[in-house]
Formats: C-alpha cells, sequence, structure tokens
C-alpha cells in the first residue's frame, strides 16, 4: 500500500501583510514625536513591533524610510472649487486646520523645516507637497479673478500665506492643553480669518457662502 507524500510544511513566521503599512505609520508619528536627529530604524522597529532583518530588508537607512513614509502620507484630495472666492478660502481654512489636528499634524511642519536644514534628505517630497499647495492657491486665485470678485493682480502667495498661515499660527500658540478648545471653535476662527482677509481685498463675495 502506497503511502501520500507529504509536502514540507513551510518555515517561519507567515508574511505579515500589513508590515509595511506598521513600518511607514511608526516612522510617521515618531518622527513627529522626536524630530528628524532622534529617529532611527532601530527605534521604529521596536516600536512598530517589526525584526530589525524584515526592516533592512526594505529600506536601509532612515532617509529611505523617510522618504517613503511622507510619500504614503498624502492626504485626502480636496477639492477647492466651491463657486465663490469665500467658499473656497474657507474650504483651504478647513483643510489647513484638518491636518493640523489629524494624526500626523506635526509631521508636514516638521517635515518643512527639517527640509531647510537638511535639504539633501527629502526636499523632493517637501517640493511636492509645496507644488501642490501652490497650485492650489493660484487656482482660488485665478478663479476669483475670472469671477469678478477680487481684482487682476492679487497675489496668490499673499492671500495664501494670510489664510493657512495665520491658522498655523494660531494651532502653534495653542498650548497643548487648550487644543481641544482650539478645534471646537476651528470653523469661527477659519470663519474669521477668511473674512478679514476679505475686507482687507476689498472683495464682493457673497459673506453668506459656505
Amino acid at each position: 500500500m502506497s503511502r501520500a507524500i507529504q509536502q514540507p510544511s513551510g518555515r517561519g513566521r507567515p508574511i505579515d501583510p500589513d508590515i509595511e503599512a506598521r513600518l511607514l505609520s511608526t516612522t510617521l508619528e515618531l518622527y513627529g514625536d522626536l524630530g528628524w536627529a532622534r529617529l532611527n530604524l532601530d527605534l521604529i522597529a521596536r516600536h512598530a513591533k517589526v525584526g530589525k532583518a524584515a526592516l533592512y530588508r526594505r529600506w536601509q537607512t532612515k532617509e529611505q524610510i523617510m522618504s517613503a513614509a511622507l510619500r504614503s502620507h498624502q492626504g485626502p484630495q480636496v477639492d477647492f472649487d466651491t463657486g465663490t472666492f469665500r467658499g473656497d478660502l474657507l474650504t483651504l481654512g478647513r483643510a489647513t486646520a484638518d491636518w493640523l489636528l489629524g494624526d500626523y499634524g506635526l509631521v508636514r511642519m516638521r517635515a518643512m523645516i527639517d527640509a531647510k536644514i537638511y535639504p539633501e534628505l527629502f526636499e523632493g517630497e517637501i517640493a511636492d507637497l509645496r507644488s501642490e499647495t501652490i497650485a492650489n492657491g493660484r487656482g482660488i486665485i485665478f478663479r476669483a479673478i475670472e469671477r469678478g470678485e477680487i481684482i487682476e493682480g492679487t497675489s496668490p502667495a499673499l492671500v495664501l500665506d494670510a489664510v493657512t498661515g495665520t491658522i498655523e499660527h494660531h494651532y502653534l500658540m495653542t498650548p497643548m492643553s487648550k487644543l481641544k478648545e482650539f478645534e471646537a471653535g476651528a470653523e469661527k476662527y477659519i470663519e474669521s480669518v477668511v473674512d478679514l482677509v476679505l475686507a482687507g481685498l476689498n472683495c464682493h463675495s457673497n459673506s453668506a457662502d459656505k
């Protein structure tokens, strides 16, 4: 009587399908908490509960994993075209507050600062983010000019800085113990910032626009 041939069983633990996502999210969390200088691969592996060999098979330096982590966290796409200048700026303000209050609120701010200090590290990733932000800002301004809401020649950079920069500064100046209050009052604050910018531009947008 012939015996059934047994197939050799696989050795080792099964491959974890979430390992890369876990490593990248851990990288962003640690970077947001500790900054670039204190970030290292061993720390990432330990916090992600991943073997160092598995990490090093994918990325050999913290520059490589940080670059991948930044590219992995692009955030949801936002449609800034609401049909009115005020509506577009409110959407811009809300998007700014959303990412500040999100899981990786400090990551983008740290990355933009570190890209100035260490431009060779991940300037490419920040350049992509910068280009997208500028394109959105220019689109808001050019649509408003076409609708006759603001005068031709209005600077997209000034308007963008006035709205997003004010919200970012307000966030940075808010103590951690007051962040819940910041979040609760964000909508009213964003409307106040946008209306101040519109008044400065002598804009003809409808104040009822949401």
